[in-house]
């Protein structure tokens, strides 16, 4: 892609004009910020505001967020991007278990406590939160009903919806974190345009199938997203055809057999945690033998990442500049192996070595 080393360079010093701050690395997690003052008022005073959540609910919580517990792995991902690792108090116990790539980038995670996705008030109250974040609009209702300051970041699964997740995020936890978000979609923006620049020309009926197996809430090799989403939107601006288009909806969601084999997707992609499970699978049954992209050896391992990459996070960026490459190669100018080290280093502090590197592009969970 010609101009993206030029124009990192000018995102990253927008950042700095626009927060007034390095990009930090996530740091020592849970210690919380020293007192600052805001309006006259210092942390733990009475201070106030009332913030809209993702939902439209409109929740009471301190002027200035300090303590943060997270129920939803994304979300984790994103404070850590946003540069305030160091205010997350909780987390869920299965993301310090099963994402290394997001501890390996912010250890102190390892340090805080860890909850199970069914977390009672009660314990999140001990730990005297500011906010929770979860992705269940139910669950945060049921929460502020019991007392706990818990807020939905989650308003739908689409890219748009990542965005706007992306500016509320900022937007709850401070003005550098929202500075931070706004650039990051400045530059996402930039990543979509010149991804459909490059597959504009293509002929509709030279767009491959593609069949997205979210090996993510289990093995099963049946598990994909449809339609709405995020999986969809990097299908689609990538140029390319979601096998399951107006099959099914939304998320991890599961399909019969019959349906993959009525698509005979040109690509298979595997993505998630389980993708091992998964993809071995694919490779061994039968069935599975007889379709277009097993017999052609097109099969794609996802990478992960801090976030999945074809998941709902920042490194959506580097999804579709790298799922271009993998279906047109050469379409766009761009070397991705150090687009991707930059995009760590950059946004994370993050170094990723060369062996790290090809453990992430294989679709590993964490680095060996």
């Amino acid at each position: 892609m010609r101009g993206m080393k030029n124009r990192r360079l000018l995102f990253f010093c927008a950042i700095l004009l626009l927060g007034g701050i390095l990009l930090t690395s996530c740091g020592s997690v849970g210690k919380g910020a020293a007192d600052q003052v805001q309006g006259g008022e210092t942390e733990g005073s009475s201070a106030t505001r009332i913030f809209t959540d993702l939902t439209g609910a409109e929740v009471e919580l301190p002027g200035e967020i300090q303590k943060v517990i997270h129920l939803w792995p994304a979300s984790t991902a994103m404070e850590v991007f946003l540069g305030s690792g160091d205010k997350i108090i909780g987390t869920l116990g299965a993301v310090q278990k099963g994402w290394g790539w997001l501890t390996s980038a912010c250890p102190g995670l390892l340090e805080v406590k860890g909850f199970t996705g069914e977390a009672t008030a009660e314990e999140l109250l001990t730990l005297e939160p500011d906010v929770v974040i979860t992705s269940n609009a139910k669950a945060a209702e049921a929460y502020r009903e019991a007392g706990v300051p818990a807020v939905c970041m989650l308003g739908g699964e689409d890219l748009g919806s990542l965005k706007k997740m992306i500016t509320k995020m900022g937007e709850l936890l401070g003005a550098e974190e929202a500075a931070k978000a706004a650039e990051y979609i400045t530059y996402l923006d930039g990543v979509i345009d010149q991804v459909a620049k490059a597959v504009a020309g293509i002929p509709e009926e030279e767009r491959p199938v593609i069949y997205y197996n979210s090996a993510q809430h289990g093995d099963s090799p049946l598990l994909t997203c449809g339609d709405g989403s995020i999986v969809e939107s990097w299908i689609n601006a990538t140029g390319c055809k979601n096998a399951v288009a107006g099959v099914v909806q939304g998320m991890d969601k599961e399909v019969s057999f019959e349906v993959v084999a009525a698509a005979d997707p040109d690509y298979i992609v595997v993505g998630g945690t389980n993708q091992e499970a998964a993809w071995n699978t694919i490779m061994s049954e039968a069935a599975w033998q007889e379709l277009r992209a097993v017999k052609e050896g097109k099969m794609i391992r996802n990478p992960q990442g801090v976030m999945k990459w074809e998941k709902f996070g920042v490194e959506i960026a580097l999804q579709m500049l790298w799922f271009t490459e993998q279906v047109y190669p050469g379409v766009l100018d761009v070397d991705i192996k150090a687009e991707v080290k930059d995009f760590y280093k950059n946004y994370y502090q993050y170094e990723l070595s060369d062996a790290a590197y090809e453990d992430l592009l294989a679709g590993l969970s964490r680095p060996q």
